[in-house]
């Protein structure tokens, strides 16, 4: 192994693999639920330091250019037709997920989003908090950034077609099982549309239309509930 692979593995296991399997115990052995303050102020927290690390990792450990995270050929226009293109394939696998594993597969609802919706009813600031930075940043950016990074480097690692596949699998499920929280059902169903956005980064290497399928996906799914959810 080079030096600079070398580098990379390291920067893979501080930057995704250590913070992952930390959030992943931790959820597990988790007693209390987090606060709809907390909600807010975690992602904007974490996710806010989490860039930071990427960017810190990628450009000055790593000594390789940030642009690699939008490398491919697109323009603005493009990355949203393909960002609205990508929320519309994950909700067209939600509502095939949802009857072939919603009965086999426990699902733990999210008390802690409902919770935080219910008070998003009735405080305005905190739902411009969460539809802006939080969920733009503190949760879209970060967590497709992270994916990005965790896919970027693997594939630099080998160009074998079956280490391209299996990085993009090793993703989705860790992906996957940071979402501890939402049970079986959620872990899969999420681990899937992981593939779906991994397999969109290897032919189209450009971060924007995620970050924009991702705040279309929770956005729409929060949005309905607010407006649907009995009061």
């Amino acid at each position: 192994m080079t030096s600079q692979n070398a580098r990379r593995v390291a920067a893979l296991i501080v930057v995704v693999l250590v913070p992952a399997l930390t959030m992943i115990w931790y959820r597990a052995h988790q007693a209390s639920a987090f606060a709809s303050l907390e909600l807010i102020a975690y992602p904007l927290l974490f996710g806010g330091l989490g860039i930071g690390v990427i960017a810190v990792a990628k450009r000055w450990f790593l000594g390789e250019s940030l642009g690699d995270f939008n490398s491919g050929a697109g323009s603005f226009r493009a990355d949203v037709a393909w960002g609205g293109a990508l929320c519309v394939a994950y909700f067209a696998l939600f509502f095939v997920e949802r009857p072939l594993l919603g009965g086999v597969l426990q699902s733990r609802p999210n008390m802690e989003l409902l919770g935080l919706m219910l008070d998003m009813r009735e405080n305005p600031i905190l739902l411009i908090l969460w539809f802006g930075p939080v969920l733009w940043i503190g949760i879209a950016l970060f967590e497709e950034l992270l994916r990005v990074f965790m896919l970027s480097e693997m594939w630099t690692l080998s160009s074998r077609r079956e280490w391209v596949v299996a990085a993009i699998v090793i993703a989705a499920v860790l992906v996957g099982l940071v979402h501890w929280s939402q049970g079986p059902y959620g872990i899969v169903t999420i681990a899937i549309k992981s593939l779906v956005s991994g397999t969109f980064f290897y032919y189209r290497r450009r971060l924007l239309p995620l970050v924009i399928a991702h705040v279309l996906y929770d956005g729409l799914q929060v949005g309905m509930l607010l407006l649907t959810y009995p009061r």
